[in-house]
């Protein structure tokens, strides 16, 4: 998808979670410099809004939670992503876009070459407003689980394991397909970092789930 003054309003919804009493200046270093970052950025005590291209937006997603996690600290980050009208004061449905900014330039997203972490990831993708939405969904199970990163389903969600970058490049590659299917689509992702439990996972998370398991 590439996004231009036409495109249809793209935009991430995300709340970060450091399980460690120092959880303050890990949000801090996480959140900062996305004031400068060209996109729509909107912080309460909830959670960080981000708008605008879909590059920069992702990019800036993958820097908040590589820092949260750099230090070794146990920490979540839940995101809602949404595309296109209705569901914004600012989104005509009748034009179905809004102007979502040029592309940016190309920005390292971990600054300073930093590796990316390794994350546990699950997700679940909408696409709302048409009939055939379930076969938009079962599509994009397929395309999923085609990745390098899928690794089982799970009741509600798609189970990904893998670096960092290569989860969200596949989830990115899933809901930039389904929206070609679909006027408005919303996808929810829960991302894990450094958890001590990881290390007990068991080996069934390997396992492939039927053809109707996953996103959805």
């Amino acid at each position: 998808m590439v996004a231009d003054s036409t495109s249809p309003y793209f935009g991430a919804r995300f709340s970060l979670y450091p399980m460690t009493d120092r959880f303050v200046p890990v949000v801090l270093h996480a959140i900062e410099g996305l004031q400068e970052s060209g996109l729509e950025v909107e912080t309460d005590d909830v959670s960080t809004f981000l708008g605008g291209h879909p590059d920069a937006v992702f990019g800036a997603l993958e820097r908040a939670f590589s820092r949260a996690a750099s230090g070794g600290t146990h920490v979540v980050m839940t995101v809602l992503f949404s595309r296109g009208c209705p569901g914004e004061t600012v989104c005509d449905p009748a034009l179905g876009a809004v102007p979502a900014g040029p592309a940016p330039g190309r920005r390292p997203a971990r600054p300073g070459g930093e590796p990316a972490p390794r994350v546990a990831c699950q997700w679940s993708l909408y696409p709302l407003g048409i009939p055939g939405y379930m076969d938009v969904i079962y599509r994009e199970i397929k395309r999923t689980k085609e990745s390098d990163v899928f690794t089982r389903g799970q009741h509600f969600v798609s189970r990904l394991d893998g670096d960092l970058d290569a989860v969200l490049r596949s989830i990115r590659r899933s809901f930039e397909a389904a929206a070609d299917a679909a006027g408005h689509i919303v996808a929810h992702v829960t991302l894990s970092a450094n958890s001590p439990s990881a290390a007990g996972r068991s080996s069934a998370g390997g396992q492939r789930p039927e053809a109707g398991e996953g996103v959805g």
